[in-house]
């Protein structure tokens, strides 16, 4: 699966990224499609409903305790004919309509006028007819208000049916066709939607309308919100669930990379005590030092330094286990740090007493307790000396310190080595990971378990642990534990 994962695994993600961006892309743009055009059916409802109620509102006078009249006028059979009687002008006929009211019912007139003669090469044949007594003037005002009217009721419906555009309208003269303003109409030849022509008024027939939206898109986008939504989202889930897929992948291999690195690491850490306590036992067998009280001492000091050293790296181990396991219960008691500290240096001072490495200790003036585990800060303590120690070399300077206030405590473990970069200041306290100085080749032996264990303990007591660093100039780790307060 190796193979799989490394060489085609990014691939293959991109590729169902890019399909499903793909499918969502022509799925959305079916339903634009789609929305566009039931948009344009909500216009044409919206605008034959404003004709209908405008149509019967110039009658209504007299009828409004009607409801048959109002029924027929409000009703599609009405405006199919009314359309249809609208369009006659196409074919040079000109139209009138008039209406009378009886006690029973209502007469409705619609009268069509034919031209008997051809008109003229280049000229439309108008039949105008008015009722009598009425003037153009007369007229005129009247589809002025009308025409208003049906603006208005246009907007009425546009708002019921959520169709929130910018419209404005086309009007066209009856008879001959022609938009009263070319420049309007110009524009409108544009547009996304263009209505029928419809007539507004049935007493008298000089101008029909027809509503124009340059652009439907925002009203589309709006309806589809929750469509684009849930794609975007969808994209977005599945992006992240492969971006974490990846992610554990990587982890579970830069995991898999540092175990063996540990297992190999921690086996030469092993092997250290285990070949000197083997070689101190063969001296003192094969040259009989049972003769030699002080060389026996000796080695036997060698040999149980070696196993306390042995015995430290098991508990380590197996301390981090119940560490991630959370079964590290810890026994608290009031706990001086400064004896812990005084302990750890001086045991580590007498180890180092065959080589050039200084260990200073600055105690604080007075007693620092904290509610601890004792066995488990000593630990810590051993930790940060014993890396400093490693990491400083045979002229190693360390400098362990110890600070009180109310609050809190503060301990610091300052020391002369090569130092840590920034980029891995964040990940020393990782489990398992180890500072790189060849890709290959670690000159320092270590398990990579100290810092993540000094981390897991302080913070199990409340505290927090810190670094400072500079490549080439050192390290200072600081353990800042919270002071014992009697309740």
């Amino acid at each position: 699966m190796k193979w799989l994962s490394n060489r085609y695994a990014y691939p293959l993600v991109a590729l169902v990224m890019l399909a499903s961006i793909g499918l969502q892309v022509i799925w959305l743009g079916q339903l634009f499609r789609a929305q566009q055009v039931q948009v344009k059916r909500d216009l044409d409802q919206a605008v034959a409903n404003a004709a209908s109620q405008s149509d019967y509102l110039s009658v209504a006078q007299g009828h409004e305790n009607s409801e048959n009249f109002k029924n027929f006028f409000l009703s599609p059979d009405w405006l199919q004919i009314k359309q249809a009687f609208t369009r006659l002008r196409d074919r040079q006929f000109g139209g009138s309509f008039t209406s009378q009211i009886r006690p029973d019912s209502t007469i409705v007139t619609i009268g069509i006028h034919i031209a008997n003669d051809k008109p003229r090469v280049g000229h439309r044949q108008i039949i105008r007819t008015y009722d009598e007594g009425e003037t153009l003037q007369t007229i005129t005002a009247a589809d002025k208000r009308d025409l208003a009217r049906m603006d208005s009721l246009v907007k009425v419906e546009c708002l019921r049916a959520q169709l929130d555009l910018d419209t404005y309208h086309v009007i066209y003269d009856y008879d001959s066709g022609k938009p009263e303003s070319p420049a309007i109409w110009k524009k409108a030849q544009q547009a996304a939607y263009r209505s029928q022509q419809y007539g507004y008024n049935l007493n008298f027939f000089l101008h029909t309308y027809q509503l124009v939206a340059q652009s439907i898109n925002g009203v589309v986008l709006y309806r589809m919100r929750y469509y684009l939504g849930s794609s975007l989202l969808m994209l977005l889930l599945t992006g992240a669930a492969f971006f974490f897929l990846f992610r554990i992948m990587r982890s579970q291999r830069l995991y898999t990379q540092e175990r063996l690195a540990f297992t190999s690491n921690m086996t030469h850490e092993l092997k250290t005590p285990v070949s000197v306590i083997e070689a101190a036992l063969d001296a003192i067998t094969r040259y009989g030092l049972a003769r030699d009280p002080v060389k026996l001492n000796n080695y036997i000091q060698i040999s149980q330094s070696e196993l306390q050293r042995l015995n430290l790296m098991i508990d380590k181990v197996l301390n981090l286990d119940q560490l991630d396991n959370g079964q590290v219960l810890l026994r608290r008691e009031l706990y001086d740090v400064q004896q812990g500290l005084a302990s750890v240096v001086s045991s580590m001072q007498l180890r180092q007493a065959q080589t050039s490495s200084v260990i200073t200790y600055q105690p604080a003036s007075e007693p620092c307790f904290v509610g601890g585990d004792p066995v488990h800060l000593i630990n810590v303590f051993y930790n940060l000396i014993d890396n400093a120690l490693k990491y400083g070399g045979k002229n190693a300077r360390i400098i362990v310190s110890c600070k009180c206030s109310r609050e809190d405590i503060h301990i610091s473990f300052q020391d002369n080595g090569p130092g840590i970069s920034g980029i891995y200041q964040e990940r020393v306290f990782e489990r398992f990971f180890r500072v790189p100085e060849n890709p290959d080749v670690h000159t320092v032996k270590g398990s990579g378990l100290g810092l993540h264990y000094v981390k897991q303990i302080v913070e199990k007591h409340g505290g927090s642990v810190k670094l400072q660093s500079e490549a080439g100039k050192g390290s200072t780790f600081t353990i800042i534990l919270p002071a014992y307060h009697e309740v």
